[in-house]
């Protein structure tokens, strides 16, 4: 490493809101004002027709919260035409917190059958209720809208599950009947290994509670067709997806076993999806496929498009969908990639490079959500500044089981971006710049979220954070020649993972350790990476630019600087902004380790509480 690097990556991705308030009249003189409220599943539901059409839910709650805490009585509303509409007074200029619920009933419209309401901040399974696999009733949605009592109005809210729907077929079904027309399965039954049981329902966020499942007795297969289970499994918020493990076992009309019971492992679960898991289940002929499909209500079953080629590859990243890689494929120039269609690309063990050719740059200009899994990227760059996937605002992207290994940068946020979301997970990026980072222009953009889970990060700089961002990091390695993180705005929570500065590998001798250490004594920082050097570094050194507030938050987690010139650089390096409001905030427990120790430069530093 011979000089200090500035970043040019370009990156978005996003979300959409779900409910929207609108204005009707002045509140009333008794300083009360009045709230109409309906609550609607999504409207496409009434035309499916099929496990999960929505019309089993014939009841709605709504709980009213103020500070955190349940306000007035619940109220209870039926389901009709996918809605129900409820009234409330609320004591004006006070800002309350709706939530629903809306499932089958019991018997009443207070009577839960399968999930236990009385606490809608803990929401669990039925202690007493026997489970049955092939049952819509225990379809259910939930929402939430914040209300500012300032004037009577109307909110519309769209609830949405907070389960995904798993779905098996086997496809060796025509095949059993036409030779031995006894083995064919009339029932079956499944036991999960263990499975979410609660959710809190005023955060959206699941709870540790889980348990394992199992049919209490066999159930009907769905159809004559193949299609044997479907089960509602609750999963966790965001596009995080939960592993179900379960067996299932194949029975005849009296419950006899027709063929040996499938082990079904870590099949992917997301919320609001349908995940539709098929194979020849009964003969035991084939591999299981497994797709995680989006809008529940709406169509299924996009098919999967087998690449052999560049061209079929261009051909696919034009219309979206699922793809999967039968060898490995290189692609030898920019592109922006457009589809009408989310992009789902299994490298399916093998490579995909980005190449570049006649002097243009590999670099990606991603106009979609794009999820990349199970294989290797390689990414051949003309500049070290270059990152080799840019997507552009409002989209996401996803590394899944990936190998990336890049000669500038890896993945990034564009220039003014906003509600982009980057996940990387169970992955490892090995590159010359950064690994992950954002980019610093104005105007700032909003919404930027990125984690990173379960993997390891290998750069000059592997997170370079410079605009107001939620970054999480869990479960993480990160190694880096000048920078493991450079925090310069927005909140970081960093759980389990470690923080390493390697010396050795950074510098050419002790003079040159010595000139780095000393760089920004009498300095502000620069761009990019152009800031001191520690295996944090956190808040901005200097006026005009990035004035942001700072915010870390680190549980078990080692930071470390190692090798022979590591007494030089700190693990951790804090410079504040001095304005009001701008300061670095930094809370660690007591598991958290600093070797090198922590040297805090500047006024406007907050660290467990105690100003430094």
């Amino acid at each position: 490493m011979k000089k200090l690097l500035f970043l040019a990556t370009m990156f978005a991705l996003g979300m959409t809101a779900c409910q929207k308030t609108d204005v009707l009249e002045n509140g009333t003189n008794d300083g009360t004002a009045t709230v109409t409220v309906t609550a609607a599943l999504p409207a496409q539901l009434d035309e499916t027709r099929v496990a999960g059409d929505g019309t089993t839910v014939d009841r709605c709650i709504m709980q009213i919260y103020l500070d955190n805490q349940p306000y007035g009585e619940r109220q209870y509303a039926q389901v009709q035409g996918l809605k129900a509409t409820f009234s409330a007074r609320l004591v004006a200029g006070k800002t309350y917190d709706l939530v629903f619920w809306a499932d089958k009933m019991g018997t009443d419209l207070k009577t839960d059958p399968h999930y236990n309401t009385a606490d809608l901040s803990n929401v669990t399974f039925v202690e007493d209720d026997a489970y049955l696999g092939n049952d819509d009733a225990r379809d259910a949605f939930f929402g939430t809208a914040q209300v500012i009592s300032d004037k009577s109005q109307a909110v519309n809210v769209e609830l949405k599950r907070p389960f995904g729907q798993l779905n098996v077929k086997t496809l060796d079904l025509a095949e059993v009947k036409a030779a031995a027309p006894a083995l064919e399965p009339k029932k079956v039954k499944i036991e999960f290994k263990s499975v979410p049981t609660a959710i809190n329902l005023l955060t959206g966020e699941l709870t540790d509670a889980k348990s394992a499942v199992a049919y209490a007795d066999a159930a009907a297969v769905v159809d004559a067709e193949g299609h044997l289970s479907f089960d509602y499994v609750l999963a966790p918020a965001g596009t995080e997806q939960f592993l179900a493990d379960f067996t299932m076992s194949f029975l005849d009309e009296n419950g006899a076993e027709v063929a040996g019971a499938y082990d079904f492992s870590s099949i992917p679960v997301q919320r609001n999806y349908r995940t539709n898991v098929s194979g020849n289940l009964l003969t035991k002929k084939a591999d299981i496929n497994v797709t995680v499909v989006p809008n529940f209500g709406g169509t299924i079953n996009q098919p999967v498009t087998e690449v052999l080629s560049l061209l079929e590859f261009n051909n696919f990243l034009s219309v979206g969908g699922n793809a999967k890689l039968e060898e490995d494929l290189t692609i030898p120039a920019s592109k922006m990639i457009m589809a009408f269609n989310d992009i789902f690309v299994d490298l399916n063990g093998h490579t995909l490079t980005f190449a570049n050719e006649n002097g243009n740059t590999c670099a990606y200009n991603i106009q979609n959500d794009i999820t990349f899994s199970n294989g290797k990227i390689v990414a051949k760059m003309n500049s070290e500044e270059d990152a080799a996937l840019v997507c552009g605002t409002g989209y996401s992207v996803t590394l899944d089981g990936i190998e990336f290994e890049s000669e500038a940068s890896c993945i990034g946020t564009a220039s003014n971006v906003s509600n982009a979301e980057i996940t990387i997970r169970n992955s490892t990026l090995k590159c010359g710049c950064y690994a992950v980072s954002t980019i610093a222009a104005n105007p700032v953009g909003t919404g930027i979220k990125i984690t990173i889970e379960g993997s390891t990060l290998e750069a000059l700089t592997p997170v370079l954070v410079n605009v107001p961002c939620d970054l999480t990091i869990d479960d993480c390695q990160i190694t880096a020649l000048m920078q493991g993180m450079i925090l310069r705005g927005g909140t970081a929570n960093v759980s389990n993972s470690t923080f390493t500065f390697d010396t050795d590998a950074s510098f050419t001798g002790q003079a040159n350790a010595e000139e780095f250490a000393n760089a920004f004594l009498t300095s502000d920082w620069g761009t990019g990476n152009m800031v001191n050097l520690a295996a944090i570094t956190a808040g901005n050194k200097g006026e005009g630019s990035y004035q942001y507030p700072t915010v870390l938050n680190l549980k078990n987690t080692t930071v470390e600087t190692t090798g022979s010139y590591a007494s030089l650089f700190p693990a951790m390096y804090v410079w504040a902004n001095q304005g009001e409001g701008l300061g670095v905030t930094i809370n660690y427990d007591e598991q958290c380790t600093f070797t090198g120790g922590i040297t805090y430069g500047s006024k406007n530093i907050v660290v467990n509480g105690v100003e430094q």
